[in-house]
């Protein structure tokens, strides 16, 4: 269950220095109560945030929170992206999974096991692709510490069976598609035969409503349509684990102000956060790569009047 953040009143007889100290633990009480459940579940998790092109949410127990790099996922959680906006994820075994944009996906179930200590993993999952895209990749170093895998992908009309290798898929109202980049997966549908990928490009689609064709081949245009649909696009927006980079929201003069806009940007998708600087509360979103990225980032706050966000400025980690 994702905490409450919101203030509460503040006694009237503290300084104003204390009243500053008191509301900014106020602040900062759900996002230390969030990054200790994540601390707590790291040796049992399996799957972990590590880069976003904004916005985009993490969803558990039926509440969302906004994505930010290292928050670690577990069975049930959903990851869930916007318009232009990415993620990508990287599980236990090292493998990848990168979402495109307007993407839901979910962890129905997932199982770590290593039978001997320091000896390779053999990891179990069910995911679910509810709509958009997904790609996935087996990470090398994966392979050759001898890591297992058995991982299904549940889409709207099939699921694809992943032993290991770097593959693209996609669904939505009006069909599914999996493609092959490298190595091999099964298509198994409405109990029919399953239907092996097994050659660089091999495509599959079904569209609802239509029969079903046998498996073609994918052009070069379309190779490069499907890498670019999950692929992070520089400048627009990246927080991801180390980022050097800011985007400053708002500076406020009470710590409810900026507790709410906090919110406010939390629910649209932003991983912001309040601190206290000179008597007052700046709201910030860190963990940006690039300066474009903030400039990005900020850009997109001012274009949502929701908002509220008019001013701003980008700004390194240092200051």
């Amino acid at each position: 269950m994702f905490p409450s953040a919101a203030p509460t009143a503040l006694p009237a007889a503290r300084s104003p220095r204390s009243l500053v100290r008191h509301t900014l633990g106020l602040l900062l009480l759900g996002a230390g109560l969030w990054a200790s459940q994540g601390t707590a579940r790291a040796a049992t998790s399996s799957t972990v945030v590590e880069a976003i092109q904004l916005p985009a949410w993490v969803e558990r127990n039926g509440q969302r929170r906004a994505a930010e790099p290292g928050v670690q996922l577990r069975a049930t959680d959903k990851a869930i992206t916007a318009g232009n906006a990415r993620m990508l994820l990287r599980m236990s075994d090292r493998s990848v999974i990168k979402l495109g944009e307007n993407s839901e996906f979910l962890i129905e179930t997932l199982t770590v096991r290593q039978p001997q200590a320091a000896g390779p993993t053999e990891l179990s999952a069910t995911l679910r692709l509810v709509t958009g895209v997904f790609r996935y990749a087996t990470d090398y170093s994966s392979k050759a510490l001898g890591n297992k895998r058995e991982l299904n992908l549940k889409m709207a009309t099939a699921t694809v069976g992943i032993r290991g290798t770097d593959f693209w898929s996609m669904t939505d109202a009006e069909h599914d598609a999996v493609c092959m980049f490298e190595g091999k997966v099964e298509v198994v549908r409405d109990n029919k035969p399953g239907i092996m990928l097994d050659k660089p490009g091999a495509f599959w689609v079904v569209f609802t409503g239509e029969p079903e064709k046998p498996a073609g081949q994918a052009t070069p245009d379309q190779l490069a349509k499907f890498i670019g649909q999950a692929e992070m696009q520089p400048g627009q927006g990246i927080v991801l684990q180390g980022g050097q980079w800011r985007t400053v929201a708002g500076l406020m003069p009470s710590g409810i102000q900026a507790s709410n806009l906090r919110s406010a940007l939390q629910t649209a998708g932003y991983p912001a956060e309040v601190i206290s600087k000179s008597g007052k509360f700046e709201v910030r979103i860190n963990q940006l790569a690039t300066r474009e990225d903030a400039e990005a980032v900020l850009k997109q706050l001012q274009a949502n009047a929701a908002l509220g966000v008019t001013d701003g400025r980008v700004a390194l980690a240092a200051r």
